[in-house]
């Protein structure tokens, strides 16, 4: 009796053997399978601890290249002096009262000094991120959605989308140290010819982070894979929120600045 053909292993085929590596590159090209392979595989923890460790590496080498350029310290020490200014012009605070505030702000802002804050904020940010969007994801796809999806299935997925930010991390450390702008992002605020932090339409320009886009779009690709509701409905929650945070820290930033 002659051989049958071998059947492909179901367990190979199945999403959920996708391989830690293919998880964190696919996430790139093909997201869906990436989350279809959270959804049904076993709970992995490498999921969204690799893409934290390699953003808090990325974070780490932001502020170390960053802070090391003077013409970025330059700029924020004036960022930092005119509200100060501003005051004593006013009436508000003497000159004196100016100074001692200045030299006790000098010894915070030396290129150590901020490469190690940097550094610190970096790592900080990066583990409440994978945390919050996690919980956010969970909440819209438990609650508004009536998903079945588990609060670790969102934290994996928004570690593996967080390898996004890894690679926007290295191009916005690009765009800075280039433009010698903190404040400018990967997006239509490169088209700025000379950035103001009290101009509406520049901040909103900077808003428009082309990569934090790119991210928002994958992690509503993972959402609507974990909760089972509709690409549109996912997306259109995610960038909505996106929006309103974005306009409360432009208005928030305005009014700090005096605009």
């Amino acid at each position: 009796m002659p051989d049958l053909p071998s059947q492909p292993s179901n367990e190979l085929s199945a999403p959920g053997s996708l391989s830690l590596a293919s998880r964190l590159t696919n996430v790139f090209v093909s997201p869906s399978e990436v989350f279809d392979a959270v959804k049904t595989g076993k709970p992995n923890n490498a999921n969204w601890l690799v893409p934290l460790c390699l953003s808090c590496l990325v974070g780490v080498l932001f502020s170390l290249v960053v802070f090391s350029e003077d013409t970025i310290l330059h700029a924020m020490r004036e960022a930092q002096e005119r509200p100060i200014q501003k005051q004593v012009a006013s009436g508000k605070m003497t000159r004196e009262q100016a100074d001692k505030a200045l030299e006790v702000m000098e010894k915070f802002r030396g290129p150590t000094v901020m490469k190690i804050m940097g550094s610190i904020w970096a790592v900080v940010t990066n583990v409440f991120m994978i945390v919050f969007v996690a919980l956010i994801l969970w909440l819209l796809g438990k609650v508004l959605f009536k998903g079945q999806l588990t609060y670790m299935q969102a934290v994996e997925a928004n570690g593996l989308a967080t390898m996004i930010n890894v690679v926007g991390g290295i191009i916005t450390m690009l765009v800075v140290v280039n433009t010698g702008n903190l404040m400018i992002t990967p997006g239509p605020a490169l088209l700025i010819g000379e950035f103001s932090d009290k101009n509406l339409v520049h901040l909103s320009l900077t808003a428009i982070n082309l990569v934090t886009l790119w991210y928002i779009a994958v992690l509503a690709i993972g959402l609507a894979r974990l909760s089972g509701a509709s690409l549109v409905k996912a997306t259109l929650c995610l960038f909505g929120l996106w929006a309103v945070l974005r306009c409360g820290a432009i208005f928030v930033q305005m009014k700090m600045t005096g605009a």
